[in-house]
């Protein structure tokens, strides 16, 4: 990975805060490269030499090219918009000692809690709102460092680097500020929508890690940044699509929400998106049944995430013969 590259994943990271985000930004990419957006709910008229893409939830998106004498299967890889973090629950505010304002969150996926803490953190997604007497979906990012989970001091917990287990409905609350800063959450999340409190519906928003990602390393070798599981690969399959040069095959990308959770959503990789979309792109092209499972036939997938290098620290984690390395 160049610098050049690598500054540019980090900066798009930094400015994909939620899976809603990522999406939205890799509409603009392909609106820039000439790609057409479709509609689900809509017929679509594809055309051979066209190039084309189409969301779900806002959150999932398939991009695709159809070469200008298509013969082939399906050229695909497949990534995921989402990534660990905290989910605000609903009437997030709680206060705690009746001197602090924290919001309630849960898990969403697997990861390590403890470098969450101590860190600047803020809180990004979309909420569904009542606009002009319509229901509507409005992103939001607020922008600016506004909370932080603290770690115990020390001198409070004597054995706290002797390992400790950590409990999210407890260690990982993160603080919004002082007793007050009470009802105040809901209305910096309009003010981000650009809608009005009491016109909010349904939120679902996230914490994020404020952070942006830096290249490191004696040789700058190295990248650190938040949500590198999975947008690394999910912005490397994008770039491959857009810059791919042509094919007989016709060339697919695929991001998926909720892989985190077990994909089994309706804009999930175990969703029926990808079969629908490849279905219907058969069909425009005049193939029928037994042609699309023949294009099946031809078709191949790099399923895309992150593995883990060997350790420096523990080295003994990994098999030695078989292992990738940073």
């Amino acid at each position: 990975m160049t610098q050049n590259s690598a500054k540019e994943l980090l900066t798009f990271i930094h400015n994909s805060p939620s899976c809603y985000h990522v999406v939205s930004n890799f509409e603009a990419m392909l609106d820039a490269k000439g790609f057409t957006k479709l509609e689900e709910q809509n017929k679509w008229a594809l055309k051979a030499g066209g190039q084309y893409y189409v969301t779900r939830n806002q959150s999932s998106i398939i991009a695709f090219r159809i070469p200008a004498q298509p013969e082939g299967g399906f050229m695909m890889s497949a990534a995921h918009s989402d990534s660990p973090t905290y989910k605000i629950k609903d009437n997030p505010e709680n206060v705690s000692a009746g001197h602090y304002v924290r919001l309630s969150t849960e898990k969403y996926g697997a990861s390590l809690m403890a470098p969450w803490a101590d860190r600047p953190l803020s809180v990004a997604g979309r909420v569904t709102a009542l606009v002009d007497g319509a229901i509507e979906t409005r992103l939001v990012n607020i922008d600016r460092d506004l909370l932080l989970i603290p770690n115990v001091a020390i001198h409070m917990n004597r054995s706290a680097n002797d390992g400790q287990k950590l409990n999210a409905a407890v260690d990982t609350i993160p603080l919004l500020g002082s007793l007050s800063c009470k009802d105040t959450f809901m209305q910096l999340v309009a003010e981000s929508a650009g809608v009005k409190p009491e016109d909010i519906l349904g939120h679902d928003l996230f914490l994020y890690v404020r952070q942006p990602g830096v290249v490191f390393g004696g040789k700058e070798e190295f990248i650190a940044s938040p949500k590198l599981d999975d947008l690394e690969c999910a912005y490397g399959c994008m770039q491959g699509l857009m810059n791919a040069q042509g094919s007989r095959s016709i060339q697919v990308c695929c991001v998926f929400d909720n892989e985190e959770v077990g994909s089994h959503t309706k804009q999930g990789g175990a969703s029926y998106i990808l079969r629908d979309t490849l279905e219907r792109i058969a069909a425009d092209l005049g193939r029928n049944a037994e042609d699309f499972k023949r294009m099946l036939a031809e078709s191949f997938l790099v399923s895309a995430d992150n593995a883990h290098a060997q350790h420096p620290n523990h080295p003994e984690y990994a098999d030695a013969a078989n292992c990738p390395y940073m």
